[in-house]
């Protein structure tokens, strides 16, 4: 996809009158909103170069990142500051939490959630699961001291559209007769499928792994001086 394809593919929710809102300001007596979520599971650059990009459209939306992780480090002094900077662009950061690498869950998300809020300075009130376990799925209402984004409260009576591995699997929300007829909608788009061209899953994934090899391998030629990789 470019990045083309994703402007015009928001501003169709624009023009048909969606407004978009945070978690905590779904009002399920209105129609005509839209929870637009961002699941960051790649890369934060291609995070924050969407929500300039939705900033420069007027639009807001909820970035979730996660902080256990072999794709990006959170907290390095780089990515910190572009999540302060997506902040301050009007939309909402919170955590990405992945349930399936704690044996006690609970515990887990407790230390992840203080350290989130103590790094940014912030007070998340909802949070988005990595790979939700079946079990999870089955009753995620209070399972944690916030809410999250699978709460019956955001998937019970509004249409849910993820493109999760590249592509809408119920099909494209613009098609659907939730679009059509105005109904509230949670919208969860992860944005390498949108900020990369390519022709597929792989050449897409191939992109972020060459961008992110391109990075570290300028990061040891600053910290190691003697090594020279055109040697």
């Amino acid at each position: 996809m470019l990045i083309s394809n994703y402007k015009s593919f928001i501003s169709k929710f624009v023009k048909n009158g969606y407004k978009f809102i945070f978690f905590d300001e779904l009002n399920k007596s209105k129609s005509n909103q839209v929870i637009l979520r961002h699941d960051i599971d790649l890369d934060i650059d291609l995070a924050y170069e969407m929500a300039i990009i939705e900033n420069s459209m007027g639009i807001k939306s909820t970035y979730f990142f996660l902080l256990s992780n072999n794709s990006y480090n959170l907290i390095s002094d780089k990515n910190k500051k572009l999540l302060i900077k997506i902040r301050e662009l009007g939309h909402k950061i919170s955590l990405h939490f992945d349930m399936m690498i704690y044996d006690n869950i609970l515990e887990g998300f407790r230390r992840e959630q203080e350290i989130f809020n103590q790094i940014f300075n912030e007070k998340i009130n909802i949070v988005s699961i990595h790979r939700p376990k079946k079990d999870f799925l089955k009753s995620p209402d209070n399972f944690f001291n916030i809410p999250n984004s699978y709460e019956k409260e955001y998937m019970n009576n509004i249409s849910y559209f993820a493109d999760s591995g590249g592509s809408f699997r119920y099909g494209n929300p613009l098609n659907s007769n939730a679009f059509k007829n105005n109904q509230n909608i949670q919208l969860v788009i992860h944005p390498a499928w949108w900020m990369i061209n390519g022709n597929s899953v792989n050449e897409i994934v191939e992109d972020v792994i060459k961008n992110k090899s391109e990075k570290i391998r300028s990061h040891f030629e600053k910290s190691i001086k003697t090594y020279n990789p055109n040697s």
